[in-house]
């Protein structure tokens, strides 16, 4: 018998693939009542139009910029059930308790959350103004932990709801002069990781279920606005080599995130990715098709470390725990 954890590597994919055509997912999720924070953008578009196409009654909010007036019409036209637009600042606990507020008045209920919206600045952390820091750590954030804090509650009383966090490679990596950035993806990833937990212990895993995403490399206006000229300008002479071409890689998509999302929102992947990390460059079918080696190694798709050593985060280290033989007093006892 084969050994059914070998593993093999995923295609790779930057556009919408045969196992997330939207025509597989048309009508799939009819009227749930989907918010989308950051709607305006390519990616929030993205996931607007993907999720009208399974019918999703959308709730899509914005802050300072709003969407075209044609994506009401797109989305319609695609087959959502319902479109409003929200004007909502996620960074301000206020906002989104207005926001839960005026979707639960309009709808009477919400399924799915999709924290997209996102602030991403490019500069060295001791010249960065603490506030512009902390206002990056609010949106990608404080916000979404707001959204869930206050929709999980619902979610649990109708055992039911996903959540779909618009991360980054960035919450994985260390990228000098995008602290605030990594910093904040990098929790947000955890924020899923934890939260999924709980809900897997409550016994509710199977109805709640979260995921953290990588939404490919997309030239989104926030993007563009951060690796442009002037702003690669600003940073010390010897780092702006480093980001000249950094937008080169940068030419997926933005509806192959949409339709990966809507396949996760349907539960197709929640037996073993709940809770994880995707990143939708990776082909969604070929990583499904190895749920095996994904149970067996728990490390996949999620934020750990490595020690020398073999050190394990968690439980007694192999040897066990030994007493030191210092076998002095420490100086000043």
């Amino acid at each position: 018998m084969a050994d059914q954890t070998a593993q093999f590597t995923p295609r790779f994919r930057t556009d919408i693939y045969p196992f997330i055509e939207p025509s597989k997912y048309r009508g799939s999720l009819r009227n749930k009542v989907t918010i989308i924070t950051g709607a305006a953008g390519a990616i929030g578009q993205g996931l607007a139009e993907s999720f009208a196409v399974a019918g999703a009654t959308l709730v899509l909010t914005y802050n300072r910029t709003p969407p075209p007036p044609e994506l009401e019409e797109r989305c319609l036209r695609f087959g959502a059930a319902d479109v409003s637009f929200i004007k909502c600042d996620i960074a301000e606990l206020g906002g989104c308790e207005a926001l839960v507020k005026e979707t639960l008045e309009l709808h009477g209920r919400a399924d799915i959350l999709i924290n997209n919206a996102g602030a991403n600045g490019l500069g060295p952390l001791h010249d960065q103004a603490p506030q512009d820091f902390i206002k990056e750590i609010a949106v990608n954030f404080h916000g979404p932990y707001y959204l869930m804090r206050l929709l999980l509650t619902y979610f649990r009383q109708q055992r039911s709801g996903c959540v779909l966090n618009i991360a980054s490679r960035a919450g994985t990596v260390a990228i000098p002069y995008s602290t605030g950035y990594c910093s904040s993806k990098a929790a947000l990833i955890n924020l899923t990781a934890c939260a999924q937990k709980e809900l897997d212990i409550d016994g509710l895993g199977e109805e709640v279920h979260m995921y953290s995403l990588h939404p490919g490399g997309i030239k989104s206006a926030m993007t563009l606005k951060k690796y442009s000229p002037e702003s690669v300008s600003t940073l010390p002479p010897q780092a702006q080599s480093k980001f000249v071409n950094a937008l080169d890689i940068y030419d997926d998509s933005p509806y192959l995130n949409g339709m990966v999302c809507v396949a996760l929102a349907t539960g197709v992947g929640k037996e073993v990715l709940r809770g994880k990390y995707f990143d939708v460059g990776q082909d969604l079918e070929d990583v499904l098709g190895q749920r095996e080696a994904l149970r067996q190694n728990p490390d996949l798709y999620g934020l750990h470390t490595s020690f020398l050593g073999g050190l394990k985060n968690g439980g007694v280290p192999e040897g066990g725990y030994r007493k030191e033989e210092w076998g002095k007093e420490f100086p000043g006892f």
